[in-house]
């Protein structure tokens, strides 16, 4: 593709050269479900099945061949305001073995909830809100849950629009927090605080081979960044922003203008030719970018996948098979929707040449 001037001089600062042509060796995509409305986490179960999450507040089973069961299997009560509503989804490690435990993150009127329910006999049932005191605004509510390699969950919160609260230490906007069994498990209440300076962070995987945690991060319009999350690190919002963090910790990649990166998965299953790679979704960017990232935690490389073609894309996931699905965000607000949006659709990483 041909970059915009300041982007040019952003991918040249990180030793990263001009992109190359928007789509190019993009695999063919299927559409799986159209029809949702404002899609923002999918999480697979055991049987080949996902739980789907609609912002207003309904999660969706999509079957595994494809197409949504009619009637919702839960329903939580958000507010929808703004940017908020029904986000992040993330099953319990154990649940295929001894737990039916579903987590679910959302916005109410009173701020961010993140509640446990149970998942039986087709139904999701709340069990108990473990988690509260993380304040809520018509934007960067973040949203994104997963469960990290050492079981430990964790929670990305944004800033709520107060740019006050990431630097704050007893705030948990604006900050990674993560969550020991005893707490998801057991009765809540009790996160730590593992990373802090974040504006909006929407998408965050772990990287095959080192265990490093990767994230994206919305900018003020400008920079949006990828960063590598360490125990203890501070990322400098609202104080600084861009490819220079002086006492901060730097992104490992930033764009200008912006492309609001949301949901982000690493290509972990072998045998392809994307293995390794990190990919997620944008929203003003209307595509999914397909990173190199380097062992050491740098960025080598990069590719624009699917400019244009399918508008808004919230998040990106990689399936227990190897097939990526990705949702649309075309219903939000600030899109421009089809009569088939929002959508789920489905590709496979190409195969590794030889």
């Amino acid at each position: 593709m041909t970059c915009r001037p300041l982007a040019c001089v952003v991918l040249a600062a990180l030793g990263l050269g001009a992109l190359p042509a928007a789509g190019a060796a993009a695999p063919r995509v299927t559409t799986v479900a159209r029809g949702l409305s404002v899609p923002w986490e999918i999480a697979f179960l055991p049987d080949g099945r996902a739980l789907v999450t609609e912002r207003p507040g309904r999660v969706r089973l999509l079957r595994s061949g494809g197409g949504l069961q009619r009637r919702p299997v839960g329903r939580v009560r958000v507010s929808a305001n703004g940017e908020g509503g029904l986000l992040g989804l993330a099953l319990d490690p154990r649940f295929g073995r001894s737990n039916r435990f579903v987590y679910l993150y959302y916005t109410t009127a009173s701020g961010m909830k993140l509640a446990r329910y149970r998942f039986r006999g087709g139904r999701l049932r709340r069990d108990r809100v473990i988690l509260g005191r993380i304040a809520a605004g018509p934007i960067h509510d973040s949203g994104r849950i997963a469960f990290g390699p050492d079981e430990r969950l964790y929670v990305a919160t944004g800033d709520a629009g107060d740019e006050r609260l990431p630097q704050r230490p007893r705030s948990r906007n604006g900050k990674f927090l993560r969550l020991s069994p005893g707490s998801y498990r057991g009765r809540g209440g009790r996160a730590e605080i593992f990373s802090r300076g974040h504006r909006n962070p929407q998408g965050f995987d772990w990287q095959p081979g080192t265990g490093r945690l990767v994230s994206t991060e919305h900018g003020p319009e400008t920079n949006d960044e990828v960063n590598v999350i360490r125990r203890g690190g501070n990322y400098g919002w609202p104080l600084v922003d861009g490819p220079r963090h002086g006492r901060f910790v730097a992104p490992i990649a930033t764009y200008s203008p912006s492309v609001a990166p949301s949901g982000a998965t690493f290509v972990s299953r072998r045998g392809s030719a994307w293995t390794g790679d990190y990919l997620f979704a944008t929203l003003v960017g209307e595509h999914i970018r397909r990173l190199e990232i380097s062992r050491r935690g740098r960025v080598i490389d990069q590719h624009v996948l699917y400019r244009g073609r399918f508008g808004r894309v919230r998040t990106v996931v990689e399936a227990p098979n190897g097939a990526i699905y990705a949702l649309t965000s075309n219903q939000d607000g600030r899109g421009d929707p089809t009569a088939a949006d929002d959508r789920i659709l489905r590709f496979r990483p190409p195969r590794r040449p030889g």
